[in-house]
């Protein structure tokens, strides 16, 4: 009798299993559980706004949005595309919101966000300019995942995405990385489904979600040749060989790429020889410099126009800012010009264990699988995809935070998704698989709630009590605690301190008492907040603090001191 029952018990549970499954294969269920999903994402964004001030990149970003609407231009700073400003821009320039002065340069931007005297109102719509992004990403990593699975492990994809703290973090700041990563990985999508099914149509969606993704970022330039041949390589080894339709329709791609980068930079355009003088050099160089064939060239050169200028001009400040290299910090180390490991550590501190444990485990799905069957590329092309991201980046010179490598968070939601599914498997259901998903899917959304607001300093449990022993630079500080430390000196009625930051910042706005910015070398006495990023980058700019005692920290970043006499 008892063996009946349980048999009857495992009937009522497979159909059970079985009807939820068809529940979230329905296009009405998916789409409400993903509008669900990307509601409580979304509220969890926001309700961040006016607990942070702006970080270190938010004033230039604004700026260089609102000189593209105001002025038609884009010339403040050209090392970052302009897709995600426009976006960032467009509300606080439809509130009035107009450029300030004639900023040379990011560090002459600040002003911009009060020069109305409305700061939070312009921070705050300056930061919903990214929502759409993160919708997009969201849907991207349902879709592609869908394609793939089915539409519950897609559900689950989207789920894990949009429970990364490091997602909602930089959805919740006027930035351009949450807008690279929606478009990057929507181009590889759209690489694979054109792959597929090399068509006209298919072709289009490729050359416009590259040309996004482009204007979105100048990380496309490494990142889709590097996924993108690595996908073609998978694509080949399946014995696929559709060469002719797809030569047929690159072209269509590429025209489409153009002129959305184009527009993107509201089809600007220059004479040749103010965006570059290689023409006119090697006209000098073969023809000597009084020939007339020489001034021909110049002629042409100077009349000519050459499309996107801001593109060479980004390119090169980009190209002299790796050469020279950055401060990087890990592990209690600086150096200038990065670590080769740095992502792959930042990756595996800034992502929750659970996310970790179920995106390995699918990570081996996957390579099992490809491994039987080498025709399925597709299945196998986000985990090769996020392999040449973080092997392209291992050679850069520019380490400042995990924010530079978020594609590969999609990719990762995408396996962790696909090792809940297997693990859960309703045909042979074990117990200890199905409580072991439920162990970690509990521990990754508990630690998620629990890190709510500070998405940004975010560190799993291997961060430990201080991870500003193990990354700072964005991963940790990125400037947004002056909010909590005007709260603190409030509370502890503090009316003057001196500010040892890495940013720039106007007291009034933040509601700070009177306040003395210092500079490297500079010697404070009396109250002191130094930011845990200037101190640490920065040593030898603070040499004074290691004789100090530290009274407090504010928020996750701000170190508070009282100096009583100057320390040489």
């Amino acid at each position: 009798m008892l063996s009946g029952d349980n048999k009857a018990t495992d009937v009522a549970v497979a159909s059970g299993a079985a009807a939820s499954s068809e529940f979230f294969s329905r296009s009405v269920g998916w789409a409400l559980c993903l509008t669900l999903l990307l509601a409580v994402g979304i509220l969890r964004i926001v309700s961040t706004y006016h607990v942070f001030n702006h970080t270190i990149d938010e004033p230039p970003h604004l700026a260089c949005g609102i000189e593209w609407w105001e002025k038609g231009v884009y010339r403040i700073e050209t090392k970052h595309t302009p897709l995600a400003r426009i976006s960032i821009a467009f509300l606080p320039y439809m509130a009035g919101v107009r450029g300030v002065g004639n900023p040379k340069n990011w560090m002459e931007t600040v002003p911009i966000l009060s020069a109305d005297g409305h700061y939070w109102r312009n921070l705050t719509l300056a930061r919903i300019g990214v929502l759409p992004f993160f919708v997009i990403a969201t849907l991207v990593t349902f879709f592609w995942t869908k394609r793939l699975y089915g539409a519950p492990t897609g559900l689950l994809a989207a789920a894990i995405l949009t429970f990364l703290p490091t997602i909602l973090a930089h959805s919740a700041v006027a930035t351009t990385d949450i807008a690279f990563t929606a478009m990057f990985c929507w181009a590889m999508y759209a690489f694979t489904l054109w792959l597929n099914e090399p068509n006209a149509e298919r072709a289009i969606v490729f050359g416009v979600s590259s040309g996004l993704a482009l204007g979105a970022k100048f990380s496309t330039i490494v990142f889709l040749p590097a996924c993108g041949g690595a996908v073609l390589v998978l694509y080949v080894l399946a014995g696929q060989r559709n060469w002719r339709s797809l030569f047929r329709t690159v072209g269509l791609s590429l025209l489409c790429a153009f002129l959305v980068i184009w527009a993107v930079y509201r089809f600007s355009h220059a004479p040749l020889n103010q965006v570059t003088a290689l023409p006119d050099r090697v006209a000098v160089k073969v023809f000597g410099e009084s020939s007339s064939l020489t001034n021909v060239v110049h002629k042409i050169t100077s009349r000519v126009p050459a499309p996107i200028p801001e593109i060479p001009d980004g390119l090169r400040y980009l190209r002299e800012q790796n050469r020279m290299g950055t401060p990087s910090y890990i592990f209690g180390q600086v150096r200038n010009g990065g670590f080769w490991y740095f992502f792959v550590v930042s990756l595996e501190l800034k992502t929750p264990l659970a996310v970790l444990l179920f995106a390995v485990i699918g990570t081996g799905i996957v390579v099992v699988r490809y491994l039987r069957d080498r025709t399925d590329w597709e299945r196998a092309a986000p985990l090769a995809s996020a392999v040449m991201i973080m092997i392209v980046t291992m050679p850069s010179r520019i380490d400042s935070g995990v924010r530079y490598v978020m594609p590969v968070y999609i990719f990762m939601s995408t396996l962790a998704a696909l090792a809940v599914a297997t693990l859960w498997n309703p045909q042979r259901p074990r117990i200890v698989a199905r409580v072991a998903v439920v162990v970690l899917l509990g521990w990754m959304a508990v630690s998620s709630a629990l890190s709510h607001p500070d998405y940004l300093p975010y560190f799993n449990e291997f961060g430990g009590k201080d991870p500003s022993r193990l990354l700072v630079i964005g991963d940790l500080d990125w400037g947004q605690d002056m909010t909590r430390l005007a709260t603190y000196l409030h509370q502890k009625q503090i009316h003057h301190i001196s500010i040892v930051y890495d940013g720039f910042y106007e007291p009034s706005s933040l509601d700070l008492p009177e306040t003395v910015k210092m500079y490297c070398h500079d010697i404070p006495i009396g109250w002191v907040a130094v930011s845990a990023r200037r101190a640490l980058r920065s040593p030898e700019c603070v040499e004074w603090l290691p004789h100090q005692h530290r009274l407090d920290i504010v928020g996750k970043t701000m170190w508070i001191y009282y100096v009583t006499e100057r320390t040489h």
